[in-house]
């Protein structure tokens, strides 16, 4: 089935909905038409000019980036600069720019499940508290095949946030009415309800909030390595798994370590929650002098894995799951990645 880059940005929505970035952040469209016919779609960690070119020569008409390539505004656009530069590629090649930023930190299987999958950590739990979101009880009278359609679309459409769908006193006589109740994301609602009435027609709800039934999005990740470790060891074993040439760090090496916490990109500000949530090392990016002065400070050992190691983990696990939706969905889709990436910074 032929799609368009609007199918894919819907993707994107339902795994890493813009909600969940933070306010200072641009994710989402950076250039380009949604209607945009795609058969090749680009993984990468950044949109540069080099991705541009390739996606160009191989005839990927959208790129699909963790970070946003117009972080900032621009006041205009000039042509003999870099940003317009590439913009005026994107356009002359009819190839659409997307980013997933800080709401992919935080999604489900995004930055962080990929950092804590490429390490092994198991019992893994939420770092930092992003979100809380209302789960919501939705009951209505329907005719039982028109609920048990229903039920089909919620299934295919909302998984994960929609489900425990019930129909009381189902039966086969089509002309029956029953009642069926399902439980629902707040976000979700709306676009649930258009399709409810879509398939059951104009019909009576009761919607209620489910107490102690929110749910809970995290940024970062927390739990347990392989087997413990002491301090220098865990740190050769992060560097290894990572592939980061020169690992810095701070704090007592002469520590057991059992429990990591990580947080791709930038994360040295949450360095106590780490310690107070029962990490023996925090793994992040960006690390200051000062900070890493307060975390050894506090017994806690902290490692500065670099802000692109941290979170390059992201684009394979990305393509693949793109790959597998798109085999899925029966869509005519090629994903390429950007595996050949480098540090912006080098080592000597």
């Amino acid at each position: 089935m032929n799609i368009k880059a609007q199918d894919l940005m819907n993707l994107m929505e339902e795994w890493a909905p813009a909600r969940l970035a933070e306010s200072w952040d641009h994710p989402g469209l950076q250039v380009g038409n949604p209607e945009q016919p795609v058969k090749k779609v680009l993984i990468s960690l950044d949109l540069t000019e080099a991705n541009v070119d390739r996606a160009a020569k191989e005839g990927a008409s959208m790129i699909i980036s963790h970070h946003p390539f117009l972080f900032k505004s621009l006041h205009r656009i000039d042509l003999s600069t870099y940003k317009g530069r590439v913009i005026e590629k994107l356009i002359k090649h009819d190839i659409l720019s997307f980013a997933a930023h800080t709401n992919l930190d935080t999604a489900k299987d995004g930055v962080n499940d990929a950092l804590a999958d490429a390490l092994d950590l198991t019992d893994r739990s939420g770092l930092v508290m992003e979100e809380t979101e209302p789960l919501l009880k939705v009951a209505a009278y329907t005719e039982f095949v028109k609920a048990r359609e229903f039920k089909g679309i919620l299934e295919r459409k909302y998984k994960g946030r929609a489900g425990y769908f019930y129909l009381l006193g189902d039966a086969d006589d089509s002309s029956r009415m029953g009642k069926m109740e399902f439980n629902a994301a707040s976000s979700a609602l709306k676009e649930i309800m258009e399709d409810l009435r879509s398939v059951c027609g104009e019909v009576h709800c009761d919607i209620y909030e489910l107490k102690n039934g929110a749910s809970h999005e995290y940024m970062g990740r927390l739990g347990k390595l392989p087997r413990p470790m002491e301090g220098k060891e865990a740190l050769l074993y992060i560097k290894e798994k990572l592939g980061i040439p020169d690992l810095r760090y701070a704090g007592n090496t002469d520590i057991t370590v059992c429990r990591v916490a990580v947080l791709g990109g930038a994360g040295s500000e949450f360095a106590s929650l780490a310690k107070a949530k029962g990490a023996d090392l925090y793994l992040t990016g960006d690390l200051k002098y000062h900070e890493a002065q307060d975390a050894a400070a506090m017994g806690l050992l902290i490692a500065d894995g670099g802000h692109f190691f941290t979170e390059r983990v992201v684009v394979p696990k990305l393509a693949e799951r793109i790959r597998r939706e798109a085999e899925k969905r029966n869509w005519d889709l090629e994903v390429l990645e950007d595996s050949g990436a480098e540090d912006i910074f080098g080592h000597v």
